[in-house]
């Protein structure tokens, strides 16, 4: 059975650069047998995409398109490709753990064919860009869908597209972890405010008003 991480990843950045090879080394940890598939533009560093090639869970496919904004459709692919079984959609800039592994295994261990993962007060979209996965065959035309919707360049395209299209079709085929707005628990405790889909800049260093914000909803909640 194989397994995909899908990311995005197109200029010089450090931000998702290094964010890159550190979600690989993760990967090892939480998702052992996994691999991490990246999609990567031609104005990523080359020695970025040749550390990526040299560990032994990666896929590195270079793509001949605009590194625009439309670039976070790239890893959504690997969501029709028939020799991937299970595909997780995840961010160069936020980092693979343990909360969400948990969560992922619970997921793959249900009858459920699509995942959706909500940890924020802003995860208030339907769908968020790298905290989705879905099992082999539940969207089989996810290219036909990508190629037939409108693509702007311009930030979260590719959750509008998530929102209007792919959403209608998987909601009753959904297991969805979200502690803020009422869905399900995720299976491991939350560490401080630290959440699934956290940014965090190339040194590890997170965005200190996002945990303000989670602190902030969390103690407004337990007041009520």
């Amino acid at each position: 059975m194989k397994k995909v991480i899908a990311f995005s990843l197109w200029g010089e950045n450090p931000k998702y650069t290094v964010g890159a090879i550190k979600n690989a080394d993760l990967a090892t940890c939480f998702y052992p047998g996994w691999i991490c598939r990246f999609y990567v533009a031609k104005n990523v560093p080359l020695p970025i995409i040749q550390e990526l090639l040299a560990k032994n869970n990666t896929e590195v496919f270079v793509v001949n398109e605009r590194p625009d904004w439309t670039g976070m459709f790239w890893r959504f692919f690997a969501a029709c490709d028939p020799f991937v079984d299970v595909m997780i959609s995840r961010d160069t800039d936020s980092r693979l753990g343990e909360r969400e592994m948990l969560a992922v295994t619970e997921w793959e261990k249900s009858d459920r064919g699509f995942h959706i993962m909500r940890d924020h007060p802003e995860h208030g979209t339907k769908i968020l860009g790298g905290m989705w996965g879905i099992k082999k065959e539940v969207i089989p035309n996810m290219a036909g869908l990508i190629g037939n919707y409108y693509k702007g360049d311009f930030y979260q395209v590719d959750q509008n597209f998530l929102r209007k299209v792919i959403y209608p079709l998987i909601h009753d085929n959904a297991l969805i972890h979200d502690p803020i707005f009422d869905g399900k628990p995720f299976p491991g405790k939350r560490v401080g405010y630290q959440f699934v889909g956290q940014v965090f800049d190339e040194h590890d260093q997170p965005v200190a008003n996002h945990l303000e914000d989670l602190k902030k909803f969390l103690r407004g909640r337990a007041t009520e």
